[in-house]
């Protein structure tokens, strides 16, 4: 990011105030505020901070109820709690546990979201690993997705390998991938749960889909219009409106289909 020579460190606590600048460290614990961009090596908010203005960092950290109201740029970076981002993140390697927010897009290498957490944009990276109830109010374009839990996708996801383990009802527009796999995943698989659920075969949901296509598909627990690939299985919990398939179909379990159309 910065050369650190001869860079001071701002540490805000409780309410006070600051203007941006380029540091070495920059701490925010309380309610402080920094108004203007900031460019430093090593960036936390512990608590209500606010930072407006826009942000470049090497180590970014928000514990609590903090805002960056501007964009942010950072090697390695994580929201814990409700903080929240109002424009568009860049970094490397992006972690969100709790309800934090961001309210642009996100554009890196590794992204990850475990709690409730909420992306207003849509995300572009090589890898996103989703788990929970978390919203994604556009697309997601990753060459790995892997989502489980809960969660709602509004746009598409465009993906190499799009894997998603249903634990709630959840929603997306449409995915595109080269494999697909949507599978009922029990909470605790080595527990009591995980047995309830494999010797009675216990409802963790459904996954809503409009349009599924790829080259190699496995379904369960899948609501969807229309399913499009090479070799596709449609297992137990599925109701599909139409499957086109150009290789194999296999049908398992409770599996509907209403329309099958060999291409």
């Amino acid at each position: 990011m910065i050369n650190n020579q001869e860079l001071g460190s701002l540490k805000i606590s409780g309410s006070g105030e600051a203007g941006g600048g380029r540091y070495e460290e920059v701490s925010i614990s309380g309610s402080g505020k920094i108004t203007g961009d900031i460019e430093c090596n090593s960036f936390k908010i512990s608590g209500s901070g606010k930072v407006q203005g826009n942000l470049s960092t090497k180590d970014f950290r928000i514990s609590g109820s903090g805002s960056i109201l501007g964009e942010l740029n950072c090697i390695e970076g994580k929201i814990s709690g409700s903080g929240k981002i109002t424009s568009n993140v860049k970094a490397d390697d992006f972690r969100i546990s709790g309800s934090g927010k961001i309210e642009g897009d996100f554009r890196g290498k590794e992204f990850g979201i475990s709690g409730s957490g909420t992306v207003l944009g849509g995300i572009y990276c090589e890898k996103m690993k989703l788990s929970g109830s978390a919203t994604i109010e556009k697309s997601i374009e990753a060459e790995i997705v892997e989502l489980s839990g809960g969660f709602r996708v509004g746009g598409m996801i465009n993906a190499g390998e799009a894997q998603i383990y249903v634990g709630g009802n959840s929603y997306v527009e449409e995915i595109g991938a080269t494999k697909v796999t949507v599978s009922e995943r029990p909470i605790n698989v080595n527990g009591i749960i995980g047995w309830i659920a494999k010797t009675f075969g216990s409802n963790y949901g459904y996954l809503h889909v409009k349009t599924i296509e790829a080259d190699e598909i496995f379904l369960e627990n899948t609501i969807a219009d229309v399913v499009r690939g090479q070799n596709v299985t449609i297992g137990n919990g599925c109701k599909i409106k139409t499957v086109e398939y150009s290789g194999e179909l296999k049908v398992e379990g409770n599996a509907v289909i209403e329309e099958r159309i060999k291409i």
